[in-house]
């Protein structure tokens, strides 16, 4: 058995983090995972559990909590419907909106497992989120993003990223100020990035992750027509009170 060390994860929260991934429950032995991460004074592991859900008697035995369930949806993508439609992609932002765009991802960053963790906490997590604004202007993670306007401020934000040897869009981070909440600016928001990808790009499928927690989420992206779920991924965390 081997845990994965994070090292941008390590760096970013200030203490040694890693992760295990588990495909078959069988070949995961949770008592030698707690002792090998006390020997290697791991502080905060990530176990990710495919398909289902791991027994509560190997929860208990490795010393871990589930913290959140991560599905990923897809749609194919027809560019037709979208080639007509206008979009303004974004990679570069003034000052004033730049600070919209933190505000909002710090607002957003809420739904984050991140968020409640003791080890992380609400402070470390909005500064996360923010750096995935700084990361899609610097193209590092994200290829850059669309806004909604309110006259002078940012009413919503959308983060995509563009596979394009795999043909595959993926959203990477949506989020609308609160004021502007059940006014349809996600739907804009998504739309735009339909009309940026059928005339920039060749994608053939749209990929979505999001917190199962978040039923508005789930029930928008039925909206939006994605309807297969890619992947399930049951998230755990195991600290270590070093």
């Amino acid at each position: 058995m081997k845990i994965q060390y994070l090292n941008w994860d390590t760096e970013f929260f200030g203490i040694k983090t890693g992760k295990i991934e588990i495909n078959d429950e069988k070949d995961f032995n949770p008592i030698e995972f707690k002792e090998l991460a006390i020997v290697e004074k791991y502080e905060l592991i990530y176990v990710f559990k495919y398909r289902t859900m791991l027994t509560l008697e190997t929860i208990n035995k490795a010393n871990i909590e589930l913290v959140d369930i991560m599905l990923t949806m897809s749609k194919r993508f027809e560019k037709k419907g979208y080639i007509n439609n206008q979009y303004k992609f974004r990679q570069e932002l003034s000052i004033r909106e730049k600070e919209d765009c933190y505000h909002i991802a710090e607002q957003t960053s809420i739904v984050s497992r991140f968020y409640n963790e003791r080890k992380v906490g609400p402070h470390k997590t909005k500064e996360l989120y923010r750096k995935w604004i700084d990361n899609a202007l610097n193209k590092s993670f994200s290829d850059g993003l669309f806004l909604d306007k309110n006259s002078n401020s940012v009413a919503g934000i959308h983060l995509i990223k563009t596979d394009r040897i795999n043909k595959i869009g993926y959203f990477t981070l949506t989020g609308v100020n609160p004021n502007y909440k059940r006014m349809g600016i996600g739907s804009k928001l998504w739309v735009q990035s339909f009309a940026y990808w059928a005339n920039e790009s060749e994608i053939e499928m749209i990929k979505s992750p999001f917190s199962f927690q978040n039923s508005e989420s789930f029930n928008f992206h039925l909206k939006m027509g994605f309807t297969k779920v890619e992947e399930t991924k049951f998230i755990y965390h195991f600290r270590n009170n070093l």
